[in-house]
């Protein structure tokens, strides 16, 4: 429901309710068309909610309003469009039909003020966002993206490490979503965190997958595992492995233990911030003790902001209040992870993510030690394990090196990037046979007009256009979509019919499989589940 309407009779149809008395004019339309058989069977209603069941469709509504098909005669209104009712109401049709479209205009409103501030076509933010994605955050994650892409470019030409600064300039500009499942690290009164779990998430029924927000943004990942690499101590370099990467924003996690987690995990804060430090209960056994056990005696309390941590998340822990902008980014491992099949792992490991297997996943418990509960502590006992519980590393970027990318300029190269204006076509000369990948971009032209730019990607890597193409004359929405003669696979392509470009691609483009699913770059990667029974659904919880 794109927005074709004038606010005001937005703002008008969406107060109306089922009894709102209506009366619609003599047929308008043209007699041989299916909309005047159409409008003559919902003509005859007198309300709003009779002219839904006599076969209007919700946007007819605004249509027929807007042309003055529509008189108002009375009845109930309400003051202002539905947002929602409270239970002591009762839903009746037509308010369950036009409050889901005062959410999609409200939806439509927001996406069309992002594309004109970016100065893109809204369909830019749209053609290619992942279904979970609201369009601010795939734009935040777009933005984030092409920031990656410039920190990964200056860190290849000069050699340097990756700093804290660089991880920084990326966190800032990610979409991160609205995550209300995350219960056990919400304080009260919260109803959702900045949170989003990257790599691999433990599926519902048991398998184990890499979401589209992993594969999606690939140097996003980069970053933030080349960070990892460039940071760990020599003691680490070797022996830590893991499955996913979690990173939240502005938030103190309450006391909690992670669900769905081996254990050993990595922990850092960024930003520019005050407190905020890392609490965790290291003899925490949360077998022999109930959450509320940890007391504050305990506790080991740690500057994450300076250091990087080892603990155990499914010990107790938490987060200190603060002031601020703080991020933070904690590795870890699913507890399901070696259902992860050949092909999932390899786009892991491409991604810059060491994935573990049995023996050092061992071993990094080891490091650990097991915890001794606090009944022990409390009688005074000293702990049966000799291990150490966590470790503390300094890790700070005092003098940080190569290009502030938290600068004004480079933000916005990055959000010009994101929008397709600093944008370079693909290499002419097609060098790859197989293409694994696909991508539709719609972009505004200097004349106004609108653009379709449709790219492959092959086995190499490289991107190749295969159409580009612009409407016939402004605001036609008419394209004449050809194949270039650059490429040369395929069968010809000469439409009017963005369905028959889509169906085309279907025929060159093989994505990368999964052992039981035909997945592709921008689709999730799932394990197989032929020969593992089902469980309860649960997710993934980290600091």
């Amino acid at each position: 429901m794109p927005v074709t309407y004038l606010t005001s009779t937005y703002e008008e149809v969406l107060r109306w309710t089922a009894d709102t008395r209506i009366q619609y004019i003599k047929n308008p339309k043209q007699p041989t068309s299916k909309s005047f058989v159409r409008y003559a069977q919902y003509a005859k209603a007198r309300t709003v909610g009779k002219s839904l069941e006599f076969g209007s469709k919700p946007q007819d509504l605004f249509f027929d309003y807007e042309h003055g098909y529509i008189k108002v005669l009375g009845g109930p209104k309400r003051k202002k469009p539905l947002e929602k009712l409270d239970d002591s109401q009762k839903w009746t049709h037509t308010d369950q039909i036009l409050q889901n479209m005062h959410l999609k205009w409200k939806t439509w409103t927001k996406t069309f003020k992002i594309a004109e501030e970016l100065g893109v076509d809204r369909r830019q933010l749209t053609s290619n966002k992942n279904g979970s994605e609201s369009t601010e955050v795939h734009v935040g994650r777009l933005k984030a993206q092409e920031m990656a892409k410039l920190v990964l470019q200056d860190v290849e030409k000069t050699g340097r490490k990756v700093t804290d600064r660089d991880v920084l300039a990326c966190l800032r500009l990610w979409g991160f979503k609205q995550n209300g499942n995350r219960h056990n690290v919400m304080k009260e009164g919260q109803e959702f965190v900045f949170s989003d779990t990257l790599g691999v998430l433990g599926g519902y029924d048991g398998s184990v997958i890499v979401p589209t927000s992993t594969t999606h943004y690939p140097e996003f990942i980069k970053v933030v595992t080349h960070w990892l690499d460039d940071h760990l101590p020599p003691s680490l370099k070797q022996a830590f492995r893991y499955t996913s990467i979690n990173v939240n924003a502005d938030y103190a996690a309450a006391l909690h233990r992670d669900s769905n987690n081996e254990g050993p995990s990595l922990i850092k804060a960024f930003g520019e911030f005050t407190g905020g430090e890392l609490n965790y209960w290291p003899d925490d056994d949360k077998y022999a003790n109930a959450l509320d056990d940890c007391k504050a005696a305990y506790c080991t309390t740690t500057d994450i902001q300076k250091k990087l941590v080892l603990f155990d998340g499914n010990r107790g822990h938490s987060v200190q209040d603060f002031e601020g902008q703080r991020f933070s980014i904690v590795f870890f491992t699913v507890s399901k992870y070696a259902r992860a099949n050949a092909g999932m792992r390899q786009a892991l490991e491409n991604l810059g993510i060491r994935y573990p297997d049995e023996q050092a996943m061992e071993k990094l418990k080891g490091l650990l030690g097991a915890p001794t509960g606090y009944h022990e502590a409390a009688l005074g006992r000293k702990s049966k394990s000799t291990k150490a519980k966590h470790f503390a590393w300094p890790c700070e970027d005092k003098r940080p090196t190569g290009k502030n990318f938290l600068a004004l300029d480079m933000v916005k190269e990055a959000t010009d990037n994101a929008a397709g204006r600093n944008k370079e076509l693909a290499p002419t000369e097609c060098l790859d046979t197989k293409f694994v990948d696909s991508n539709i971009e719609h972009y505004i032209a200097p004349d106004k007009r609108r653009g379709v730019r449709v790219t492959l990607r092959g086995m190499s890597g490289n991107s190749y256009v295969i159409v580009d193409a612009l409407e016939e004359r402004l605001n036609s929405g008419r394209y004449q979509y050809e194949k270039l003669s650059t490429f040369p696979y395929g069968p010809n392509l000469c439409t009017h019919r963005i369905a028959d470009v889509k169906q085309w691609i279907s025929k060159v483009v093989k994505p990368i499989k999964g052992k039981s699913h035909q997945d592709g770059v921008k689709r999730c990667l799932r394990s197989d589940l032929s020969d593992q029974p089902p469980r309860k659904r649960s997710r993934n919880t980290t600091s």
